[in-house]
């Protein structure tokens, strides 16, 4: 199955949802999309923190935001990937991303060992189907 990733360098974890979907319109643009809007997906994302935000005295324990709120950023950057939801009234197609249809998820965040910070993102197309609902 067809497969889109990255690693973008990250300076600011409150604007990721912008920094995700900028990287995935940029990969749609060479790579191409799903051939249909029926599809779901794996997504696999780790987050490598810098030194300073995981405790002095034991490295292998974080501070800073939570791994839920992080996720929920990269899910709402995923659009131009996984598609957008429509409202209720079927006009505005961006009203959501469809993340419902990300069936598996494998996150974590690491320690860098140094003062950068980067976000790896892998999606990949589990299955397509060409059934309109």
């Amino acid at each position: 199955m067809k497969k889109w990733s990255f690693i973008v360098d990250v300076k600011d974890w409150t604007n990721l949802k912008t920094i995700v979907e900028e990287k995935t319109k940029e990969i749609v643009g060479s790579l191409g999309k799903p051939n249909s809007k029926r599809a779901i997906y794996r997504v696999t994302a780790i987050f490598y923190q810098k030194k300073d935000k995981w405790l002095k005295n034991d490295p292998l324990i974080p501070r800073g935001i939570d791994l839920d709120n992080l996720l929920k950023q990269v899910f709402d950057g995923l659009g131009p990937i996984i598609g957008y939801r429509k409202d209720w009234t079927g006009k505005n197609e961006h009203s959501g991303v469809m993340d419902a249809n990300i069936v598996e998820v494998y996150a974590k965040k690491v320690n860098s060992g140094s003062n950068k910070e980067f976000l790896s993102v892998e999606i990949e197309l589990l299955y397509e189907s060409d059934i309109e609902t």
